[in-house]
């Protein structure tokens, strides 16, 4: 987990500069006590993360991002859903690496998925950049905008998105899962 505060701090505090400052080591929140962690390491490195925030717990989208939503009102935080948040591959990675023939963006959505589908949870929401949905939707996983992109106070665009896992095809099929394993935690 050391290491995945580590990379958030690396993307989320310097690179974007979104959350916390540019001397900061680590980047936590709120919401890191409630959610599940996923990490994706290459050769050691951290290379990936996301982090699930179940039904029952606080939502991102819910609460920090919800003027992103029509007329405010909250996503259903049914079973059968979750948030996702903090998805990010760290810049040497995005788009130049490959593990076993596969982005890390791939293998990161792949886990994603097949955790989802363990777990019963059908619906995945997000806050995602219009560009971020392009990304997704080249590989396989095609969102719902829940409204419009907003621009936000750094001069990004953001919108609310809904993946439904029964409408995405499986990315990367069981028997052709590559030998990278990712890290789960829940804090």
């Amino acid at each position: 987990m050391d290491k995945l505060h580590q990379l958030r701090a690396e993307v989320f505090c310097r690179e974007l500069a979104w959350v916390g400052s540019p001397e900061d080591k680590k980047e936590y929140d709120n919401f890191d006590n409630t959610t599940t962690h996923l990490g994706l390491f290459v050769r050691g490195q951290a290379t990936g993360y996301l982090r699930i925030h179940h039904h029952n717990s606080p939502w991102m989208i819910n609460t920090i991002f919800n003027q992103l939503l029509p007329d405010g009102a909250p996503t259903p935080q049914d079973v059968n859903a979750c948030e996702v948040s903090r998805l990010l591959i760290k810049s040497s990675h995005r788009g130049k690496t490959k593990v076993d023939n596969y982005p890390p963006i791939h293998l990161l959505l792949s886990y994603l998925q097949n955790y989802c589908r363990s777990k019963n949870i059908r619906y995945v929401y997000m806050v995602v950049t219009p560009a971020t949905r392009v990304v997704f939707a080249k590989i396989g996983f095609k969102s719902t905008p829940l409204y419009q992109a907003v621009k936000m106070k750094d001069g990004c665009y953001a919108m609310a998105a809904m993946l439904d896992f029964d409408q995405i095809d499986t990315l990367i099929p069981s028997k052709d899962a590559p030998k990278i394993e990712p890290l789960f935690f829940t804090e």
